[in-house]
């Protein structure tokens, strides 16, 4: 009977232990759009660097003020001319990132962080979802209680290969607005 009460002791003490923990960290919930700049750097038939206009929606949760955990989908679409031949890449991208928040004024934080995810590329004609990592840095201000901005620079690593048309990586400067619930 000791042993069970034991037993009984330690689990209900380890239950309001974590529970106690859970309650005391803050998590913040967002939702955002953006728009950016990307670059994607194309070798093989396709001698071409392609760029256009990214545009971006994203959700996401904000951990004790200095942690962020992102999930991001992207779109961009470059339609280019190259040996006579006409051209379009479509690039979809599933991504999520964790950044770390540093901050430097009451309204402004700087954030470092990395990224993992896929990229659904689809130029001259082959589509091809591929595995994409990398890095992403800038700066957050703060507008409101609610509302922020981020100014971004992210790079990614893919491995896209069809059709002789290799992408080797992405490269986005972007601008977001969020909304903290």
């Amino acid at each position: 009977m000791k042993t069970q009460s034991f037993k009984t002791l330690a689990i209900a003490t380890a239950l309001m232990a974590t529970s106690s923990v859970a309650n005391a960290v803050e998590i913040d919930f967002f939702a955002g759009a953006g728009v950016g700049y990307q670059m994607d750097t194309v070798e093989g038939a396709v001698n071409k660097d392609t760029e256009g206009e990214a545009w971006q929606g994203r959700i996401g949760m904000l951990i004790e003020q200095q942690h962020r955990i992102t999930g991001t989908f992207s779109y961009m679409e470059d339609k280019f001319n190259q040996g006579g031949s006409q051209y379009k890449q479509e690039q979809y991208s599933w991504l999520a990132s964790y950044d770390y928040l540093i901050p430097v004024h009451k309204d402004v934080n700087l954030f470092v962080g990395v990224t993992a995810g896929a990229n659904d590329n689809k130029i001259g004609g082959k589509s091809s979802a591929d595995f994409v990592w990398g890095g992403q840095a800038g700066v957050q201000y703060k507008w409101t209680e609610h509302f922020s901005s981020d100014l971004g620079y992210r790079y990614l690593a893919q491995d896209y290969d069809k059709n002789g048309i290799e992408i080797s990586d992405s490269q986005q400067i972007y601008l977001t607005f969020d909304y903290k619930f």
